[in-house]
């Protein structure tokens, strides 16, 4: 990926990936010991001031075709239960491997899957093991994944109960034939009725909206932000679709059904639009693709006031760490990041036993050092400098940043380094550009494996703003 000196043209392609994992979890990978995984859990107290906490709920009551996560049908709620009990105990396997008060916990996301799949009784047996086991005095966000399909008045008062403050749910589109492509209900109303409920619940509701895919246009996703600002969401997540993701079946039906390909060069032009609309609107940007509504506030850069917690700890600090619970469900802390099994009975059944089933991949201890500048800044659009150890910082980054400050997409200060207008939209490049050459070579790998699989394809056109 090379820097540009073209105007507003900064780069010479999209990497088709638009958020992952930062360190990737492919090196010196091992199963531990318990003594081992003691040990790691025991030193990430050490080593970390602020801790955010995830749960995967792995259930649905239908696959989407764009979803990319860990996840299988709703079959029925006794699988739910023996999953919930799980959880809890994966909870107190950690709790005896390390004390899990001694970092306070400023954020916890629930995702999927479909968590709103859970039960009342579900929803208060979990929250009762987090207000044992952690230190909960300190958390500032505690967000929770809906489906329009599966949200209740009872399911939205349990989860208040246990401290729930953001909602967050799918509207992704609301055109009928995307909805049925990306297998999605079709009852437009649903939705309506799902962010009246939850606004009444909660201070801050959040959806997604999808953009970008082949055979969409313009005018479409506009309409959808349009709705999105109608039904009186505080935050909205706009995201271009991630085709190398998405399901082998969704790229067939989607090639069989249009023939245009969304260019790079337009879906740019999408994000200017986009930002624009819906600044417009009151909304202006907290993350690369989140924005939060705040009326008259359309000039601001991005919000001051507001910020995605849970983020923070995943394209953060190198002293904010994450543990994570649940099948897949990832933990990133000092050196190490933890994936557990990916099968969920296999999981639930090593619960039940007391065993916990996960891998871990051990990074060179220079990539915590370095993720502020590489991640953070992108995805949040600015790094205190007083919370980086600036003197270990690599030259070959520090000469990337120096260039991206040249081109007019970072702005430094005595205190700050800080995205401007144009460096937000450019957020997904500059987090790969200031990235290690191990690190991108991780990534390019993993992209080139899933377009190897028959039926996933991405041409260039999608991909190259300047050819040659």
């Amino acid at each position: 990926m090379q820097l540009l000196d073209r105007g507003v043209l900064k780069f010479d392609y999209q990497f088709p990936l638009y958020n992952f994992f930062f360190p990737t979890q492919a090196c010196n990978v091992y199963q531990p010991a318990p003594y081992q995984f003691a040990e790691m859990m025991s030193a990430a107290n050490q080593a970390s001031r602020s801790r955010a906490l995830y749960f995967h709920i792995p259930f649905c009551e239908a696959i989407c075709s764009f979803c990319p996560f860990t996840r299988g049908l709703y079959k029925s709620a006794s699988d739910i239960d023996r999953y919930t009990q799980a959880l809890i105990s994966e909870i107190e396997y950690k709790a005896q491997a390390m004390d899990l008060r001694a970092v306070p916990v400023r954020a916890i996301f629930f995702g999927g899957g479909t968590p709103s799949l859970l039960s009342p009784r579900n929803i208060h047996d979990i929250g009762e093991v987090l207000h044992r086991h952690f230190d909960m005095c300190d958390v500032q966000e505690f967000s929770f994944e809906f489906s329009v399909t599966s949200v209740t008045e009872e399911r939205a008062r349990a989860l208040a109960a246990i401290g729930v403050t953001h909602a967050r749910f799918g509207l992704q589109t609301t055109d009928r034939e995307w909805r049925q492509l990306f297998n999605l209900d079709p009852d437009i109303g649903k939705i309506e009725r799902t962010a009246e409920l939850l606004n009444s619940q909660f201070e801050y509701v959040l959806c997604d909206i999808l953009y970008g895919m082949n055979g969409s246009n313009e005018q479409q996703t506009l309409a959808d932000i349009d709705k999105a600002v109608a039904i009186g969401v505080s935050n909205i997540d706009i995201y271009p679709i991630n085709n190398a993701a998405t399901s082998v079946k969704l790229h067939r039906q989607i090639k069989s059904r249009f023939a245009d390909v969304m260019p790079a060069m337009r879906k740019l032009n999408m994000k200017f639009m986009l930002d624009e609309h819906l600044r417009q609107y009151g909304y202006i940007p907290y993350n690369g693709h989140g924005y939060v509504r705040r009326p008259g506030a359309a000039s601001a850069l991005f919000a001051e006031d507001y910020s995605f917690i849970y983020h923070e700890h995943v394209y953060g600090y190198a002293d904010h760490d994450l543990l994570g619970f649940g099948v897949g469900a990832i933990s990133s802390v000092a050196e190490h990041v933890i994936t557990n099994i990916s099968s969920r009975e296999k999981y639930t059944r090593g619960m039940a036993q007391g065993e916990h089933l996960c891998q871990v991949s051990r990074h060179d201890p220079l990539l915590d050092v370095v993720k502020p500048l590489v991640v953070r800044l992108a995805y949040h659009g600015s790094v205190d400098k007083r919370l980086v150890e600036l003197g270990r910082m690599p030259e070959a980054l520090m000469r990337r940043l120096d260039a991206l400050i040249q081109a007019g997409l970072v702005l430094e200060d005595s205190r700050f380094y800080r995205l401007t207008r144009l460096g937000w939209l450019w957020y997904s490049n500059i987090m790969f550009y200031l990235m290690p050459a191990s690190e991108q070579d991780i990534l390019r790998k993993l992209v080139f494996e899933r377009l190897d699989v028959p039926g996933r394809d991405i041409t260039e056109h999608e991909l190259i703003y300047i050819a040659g």
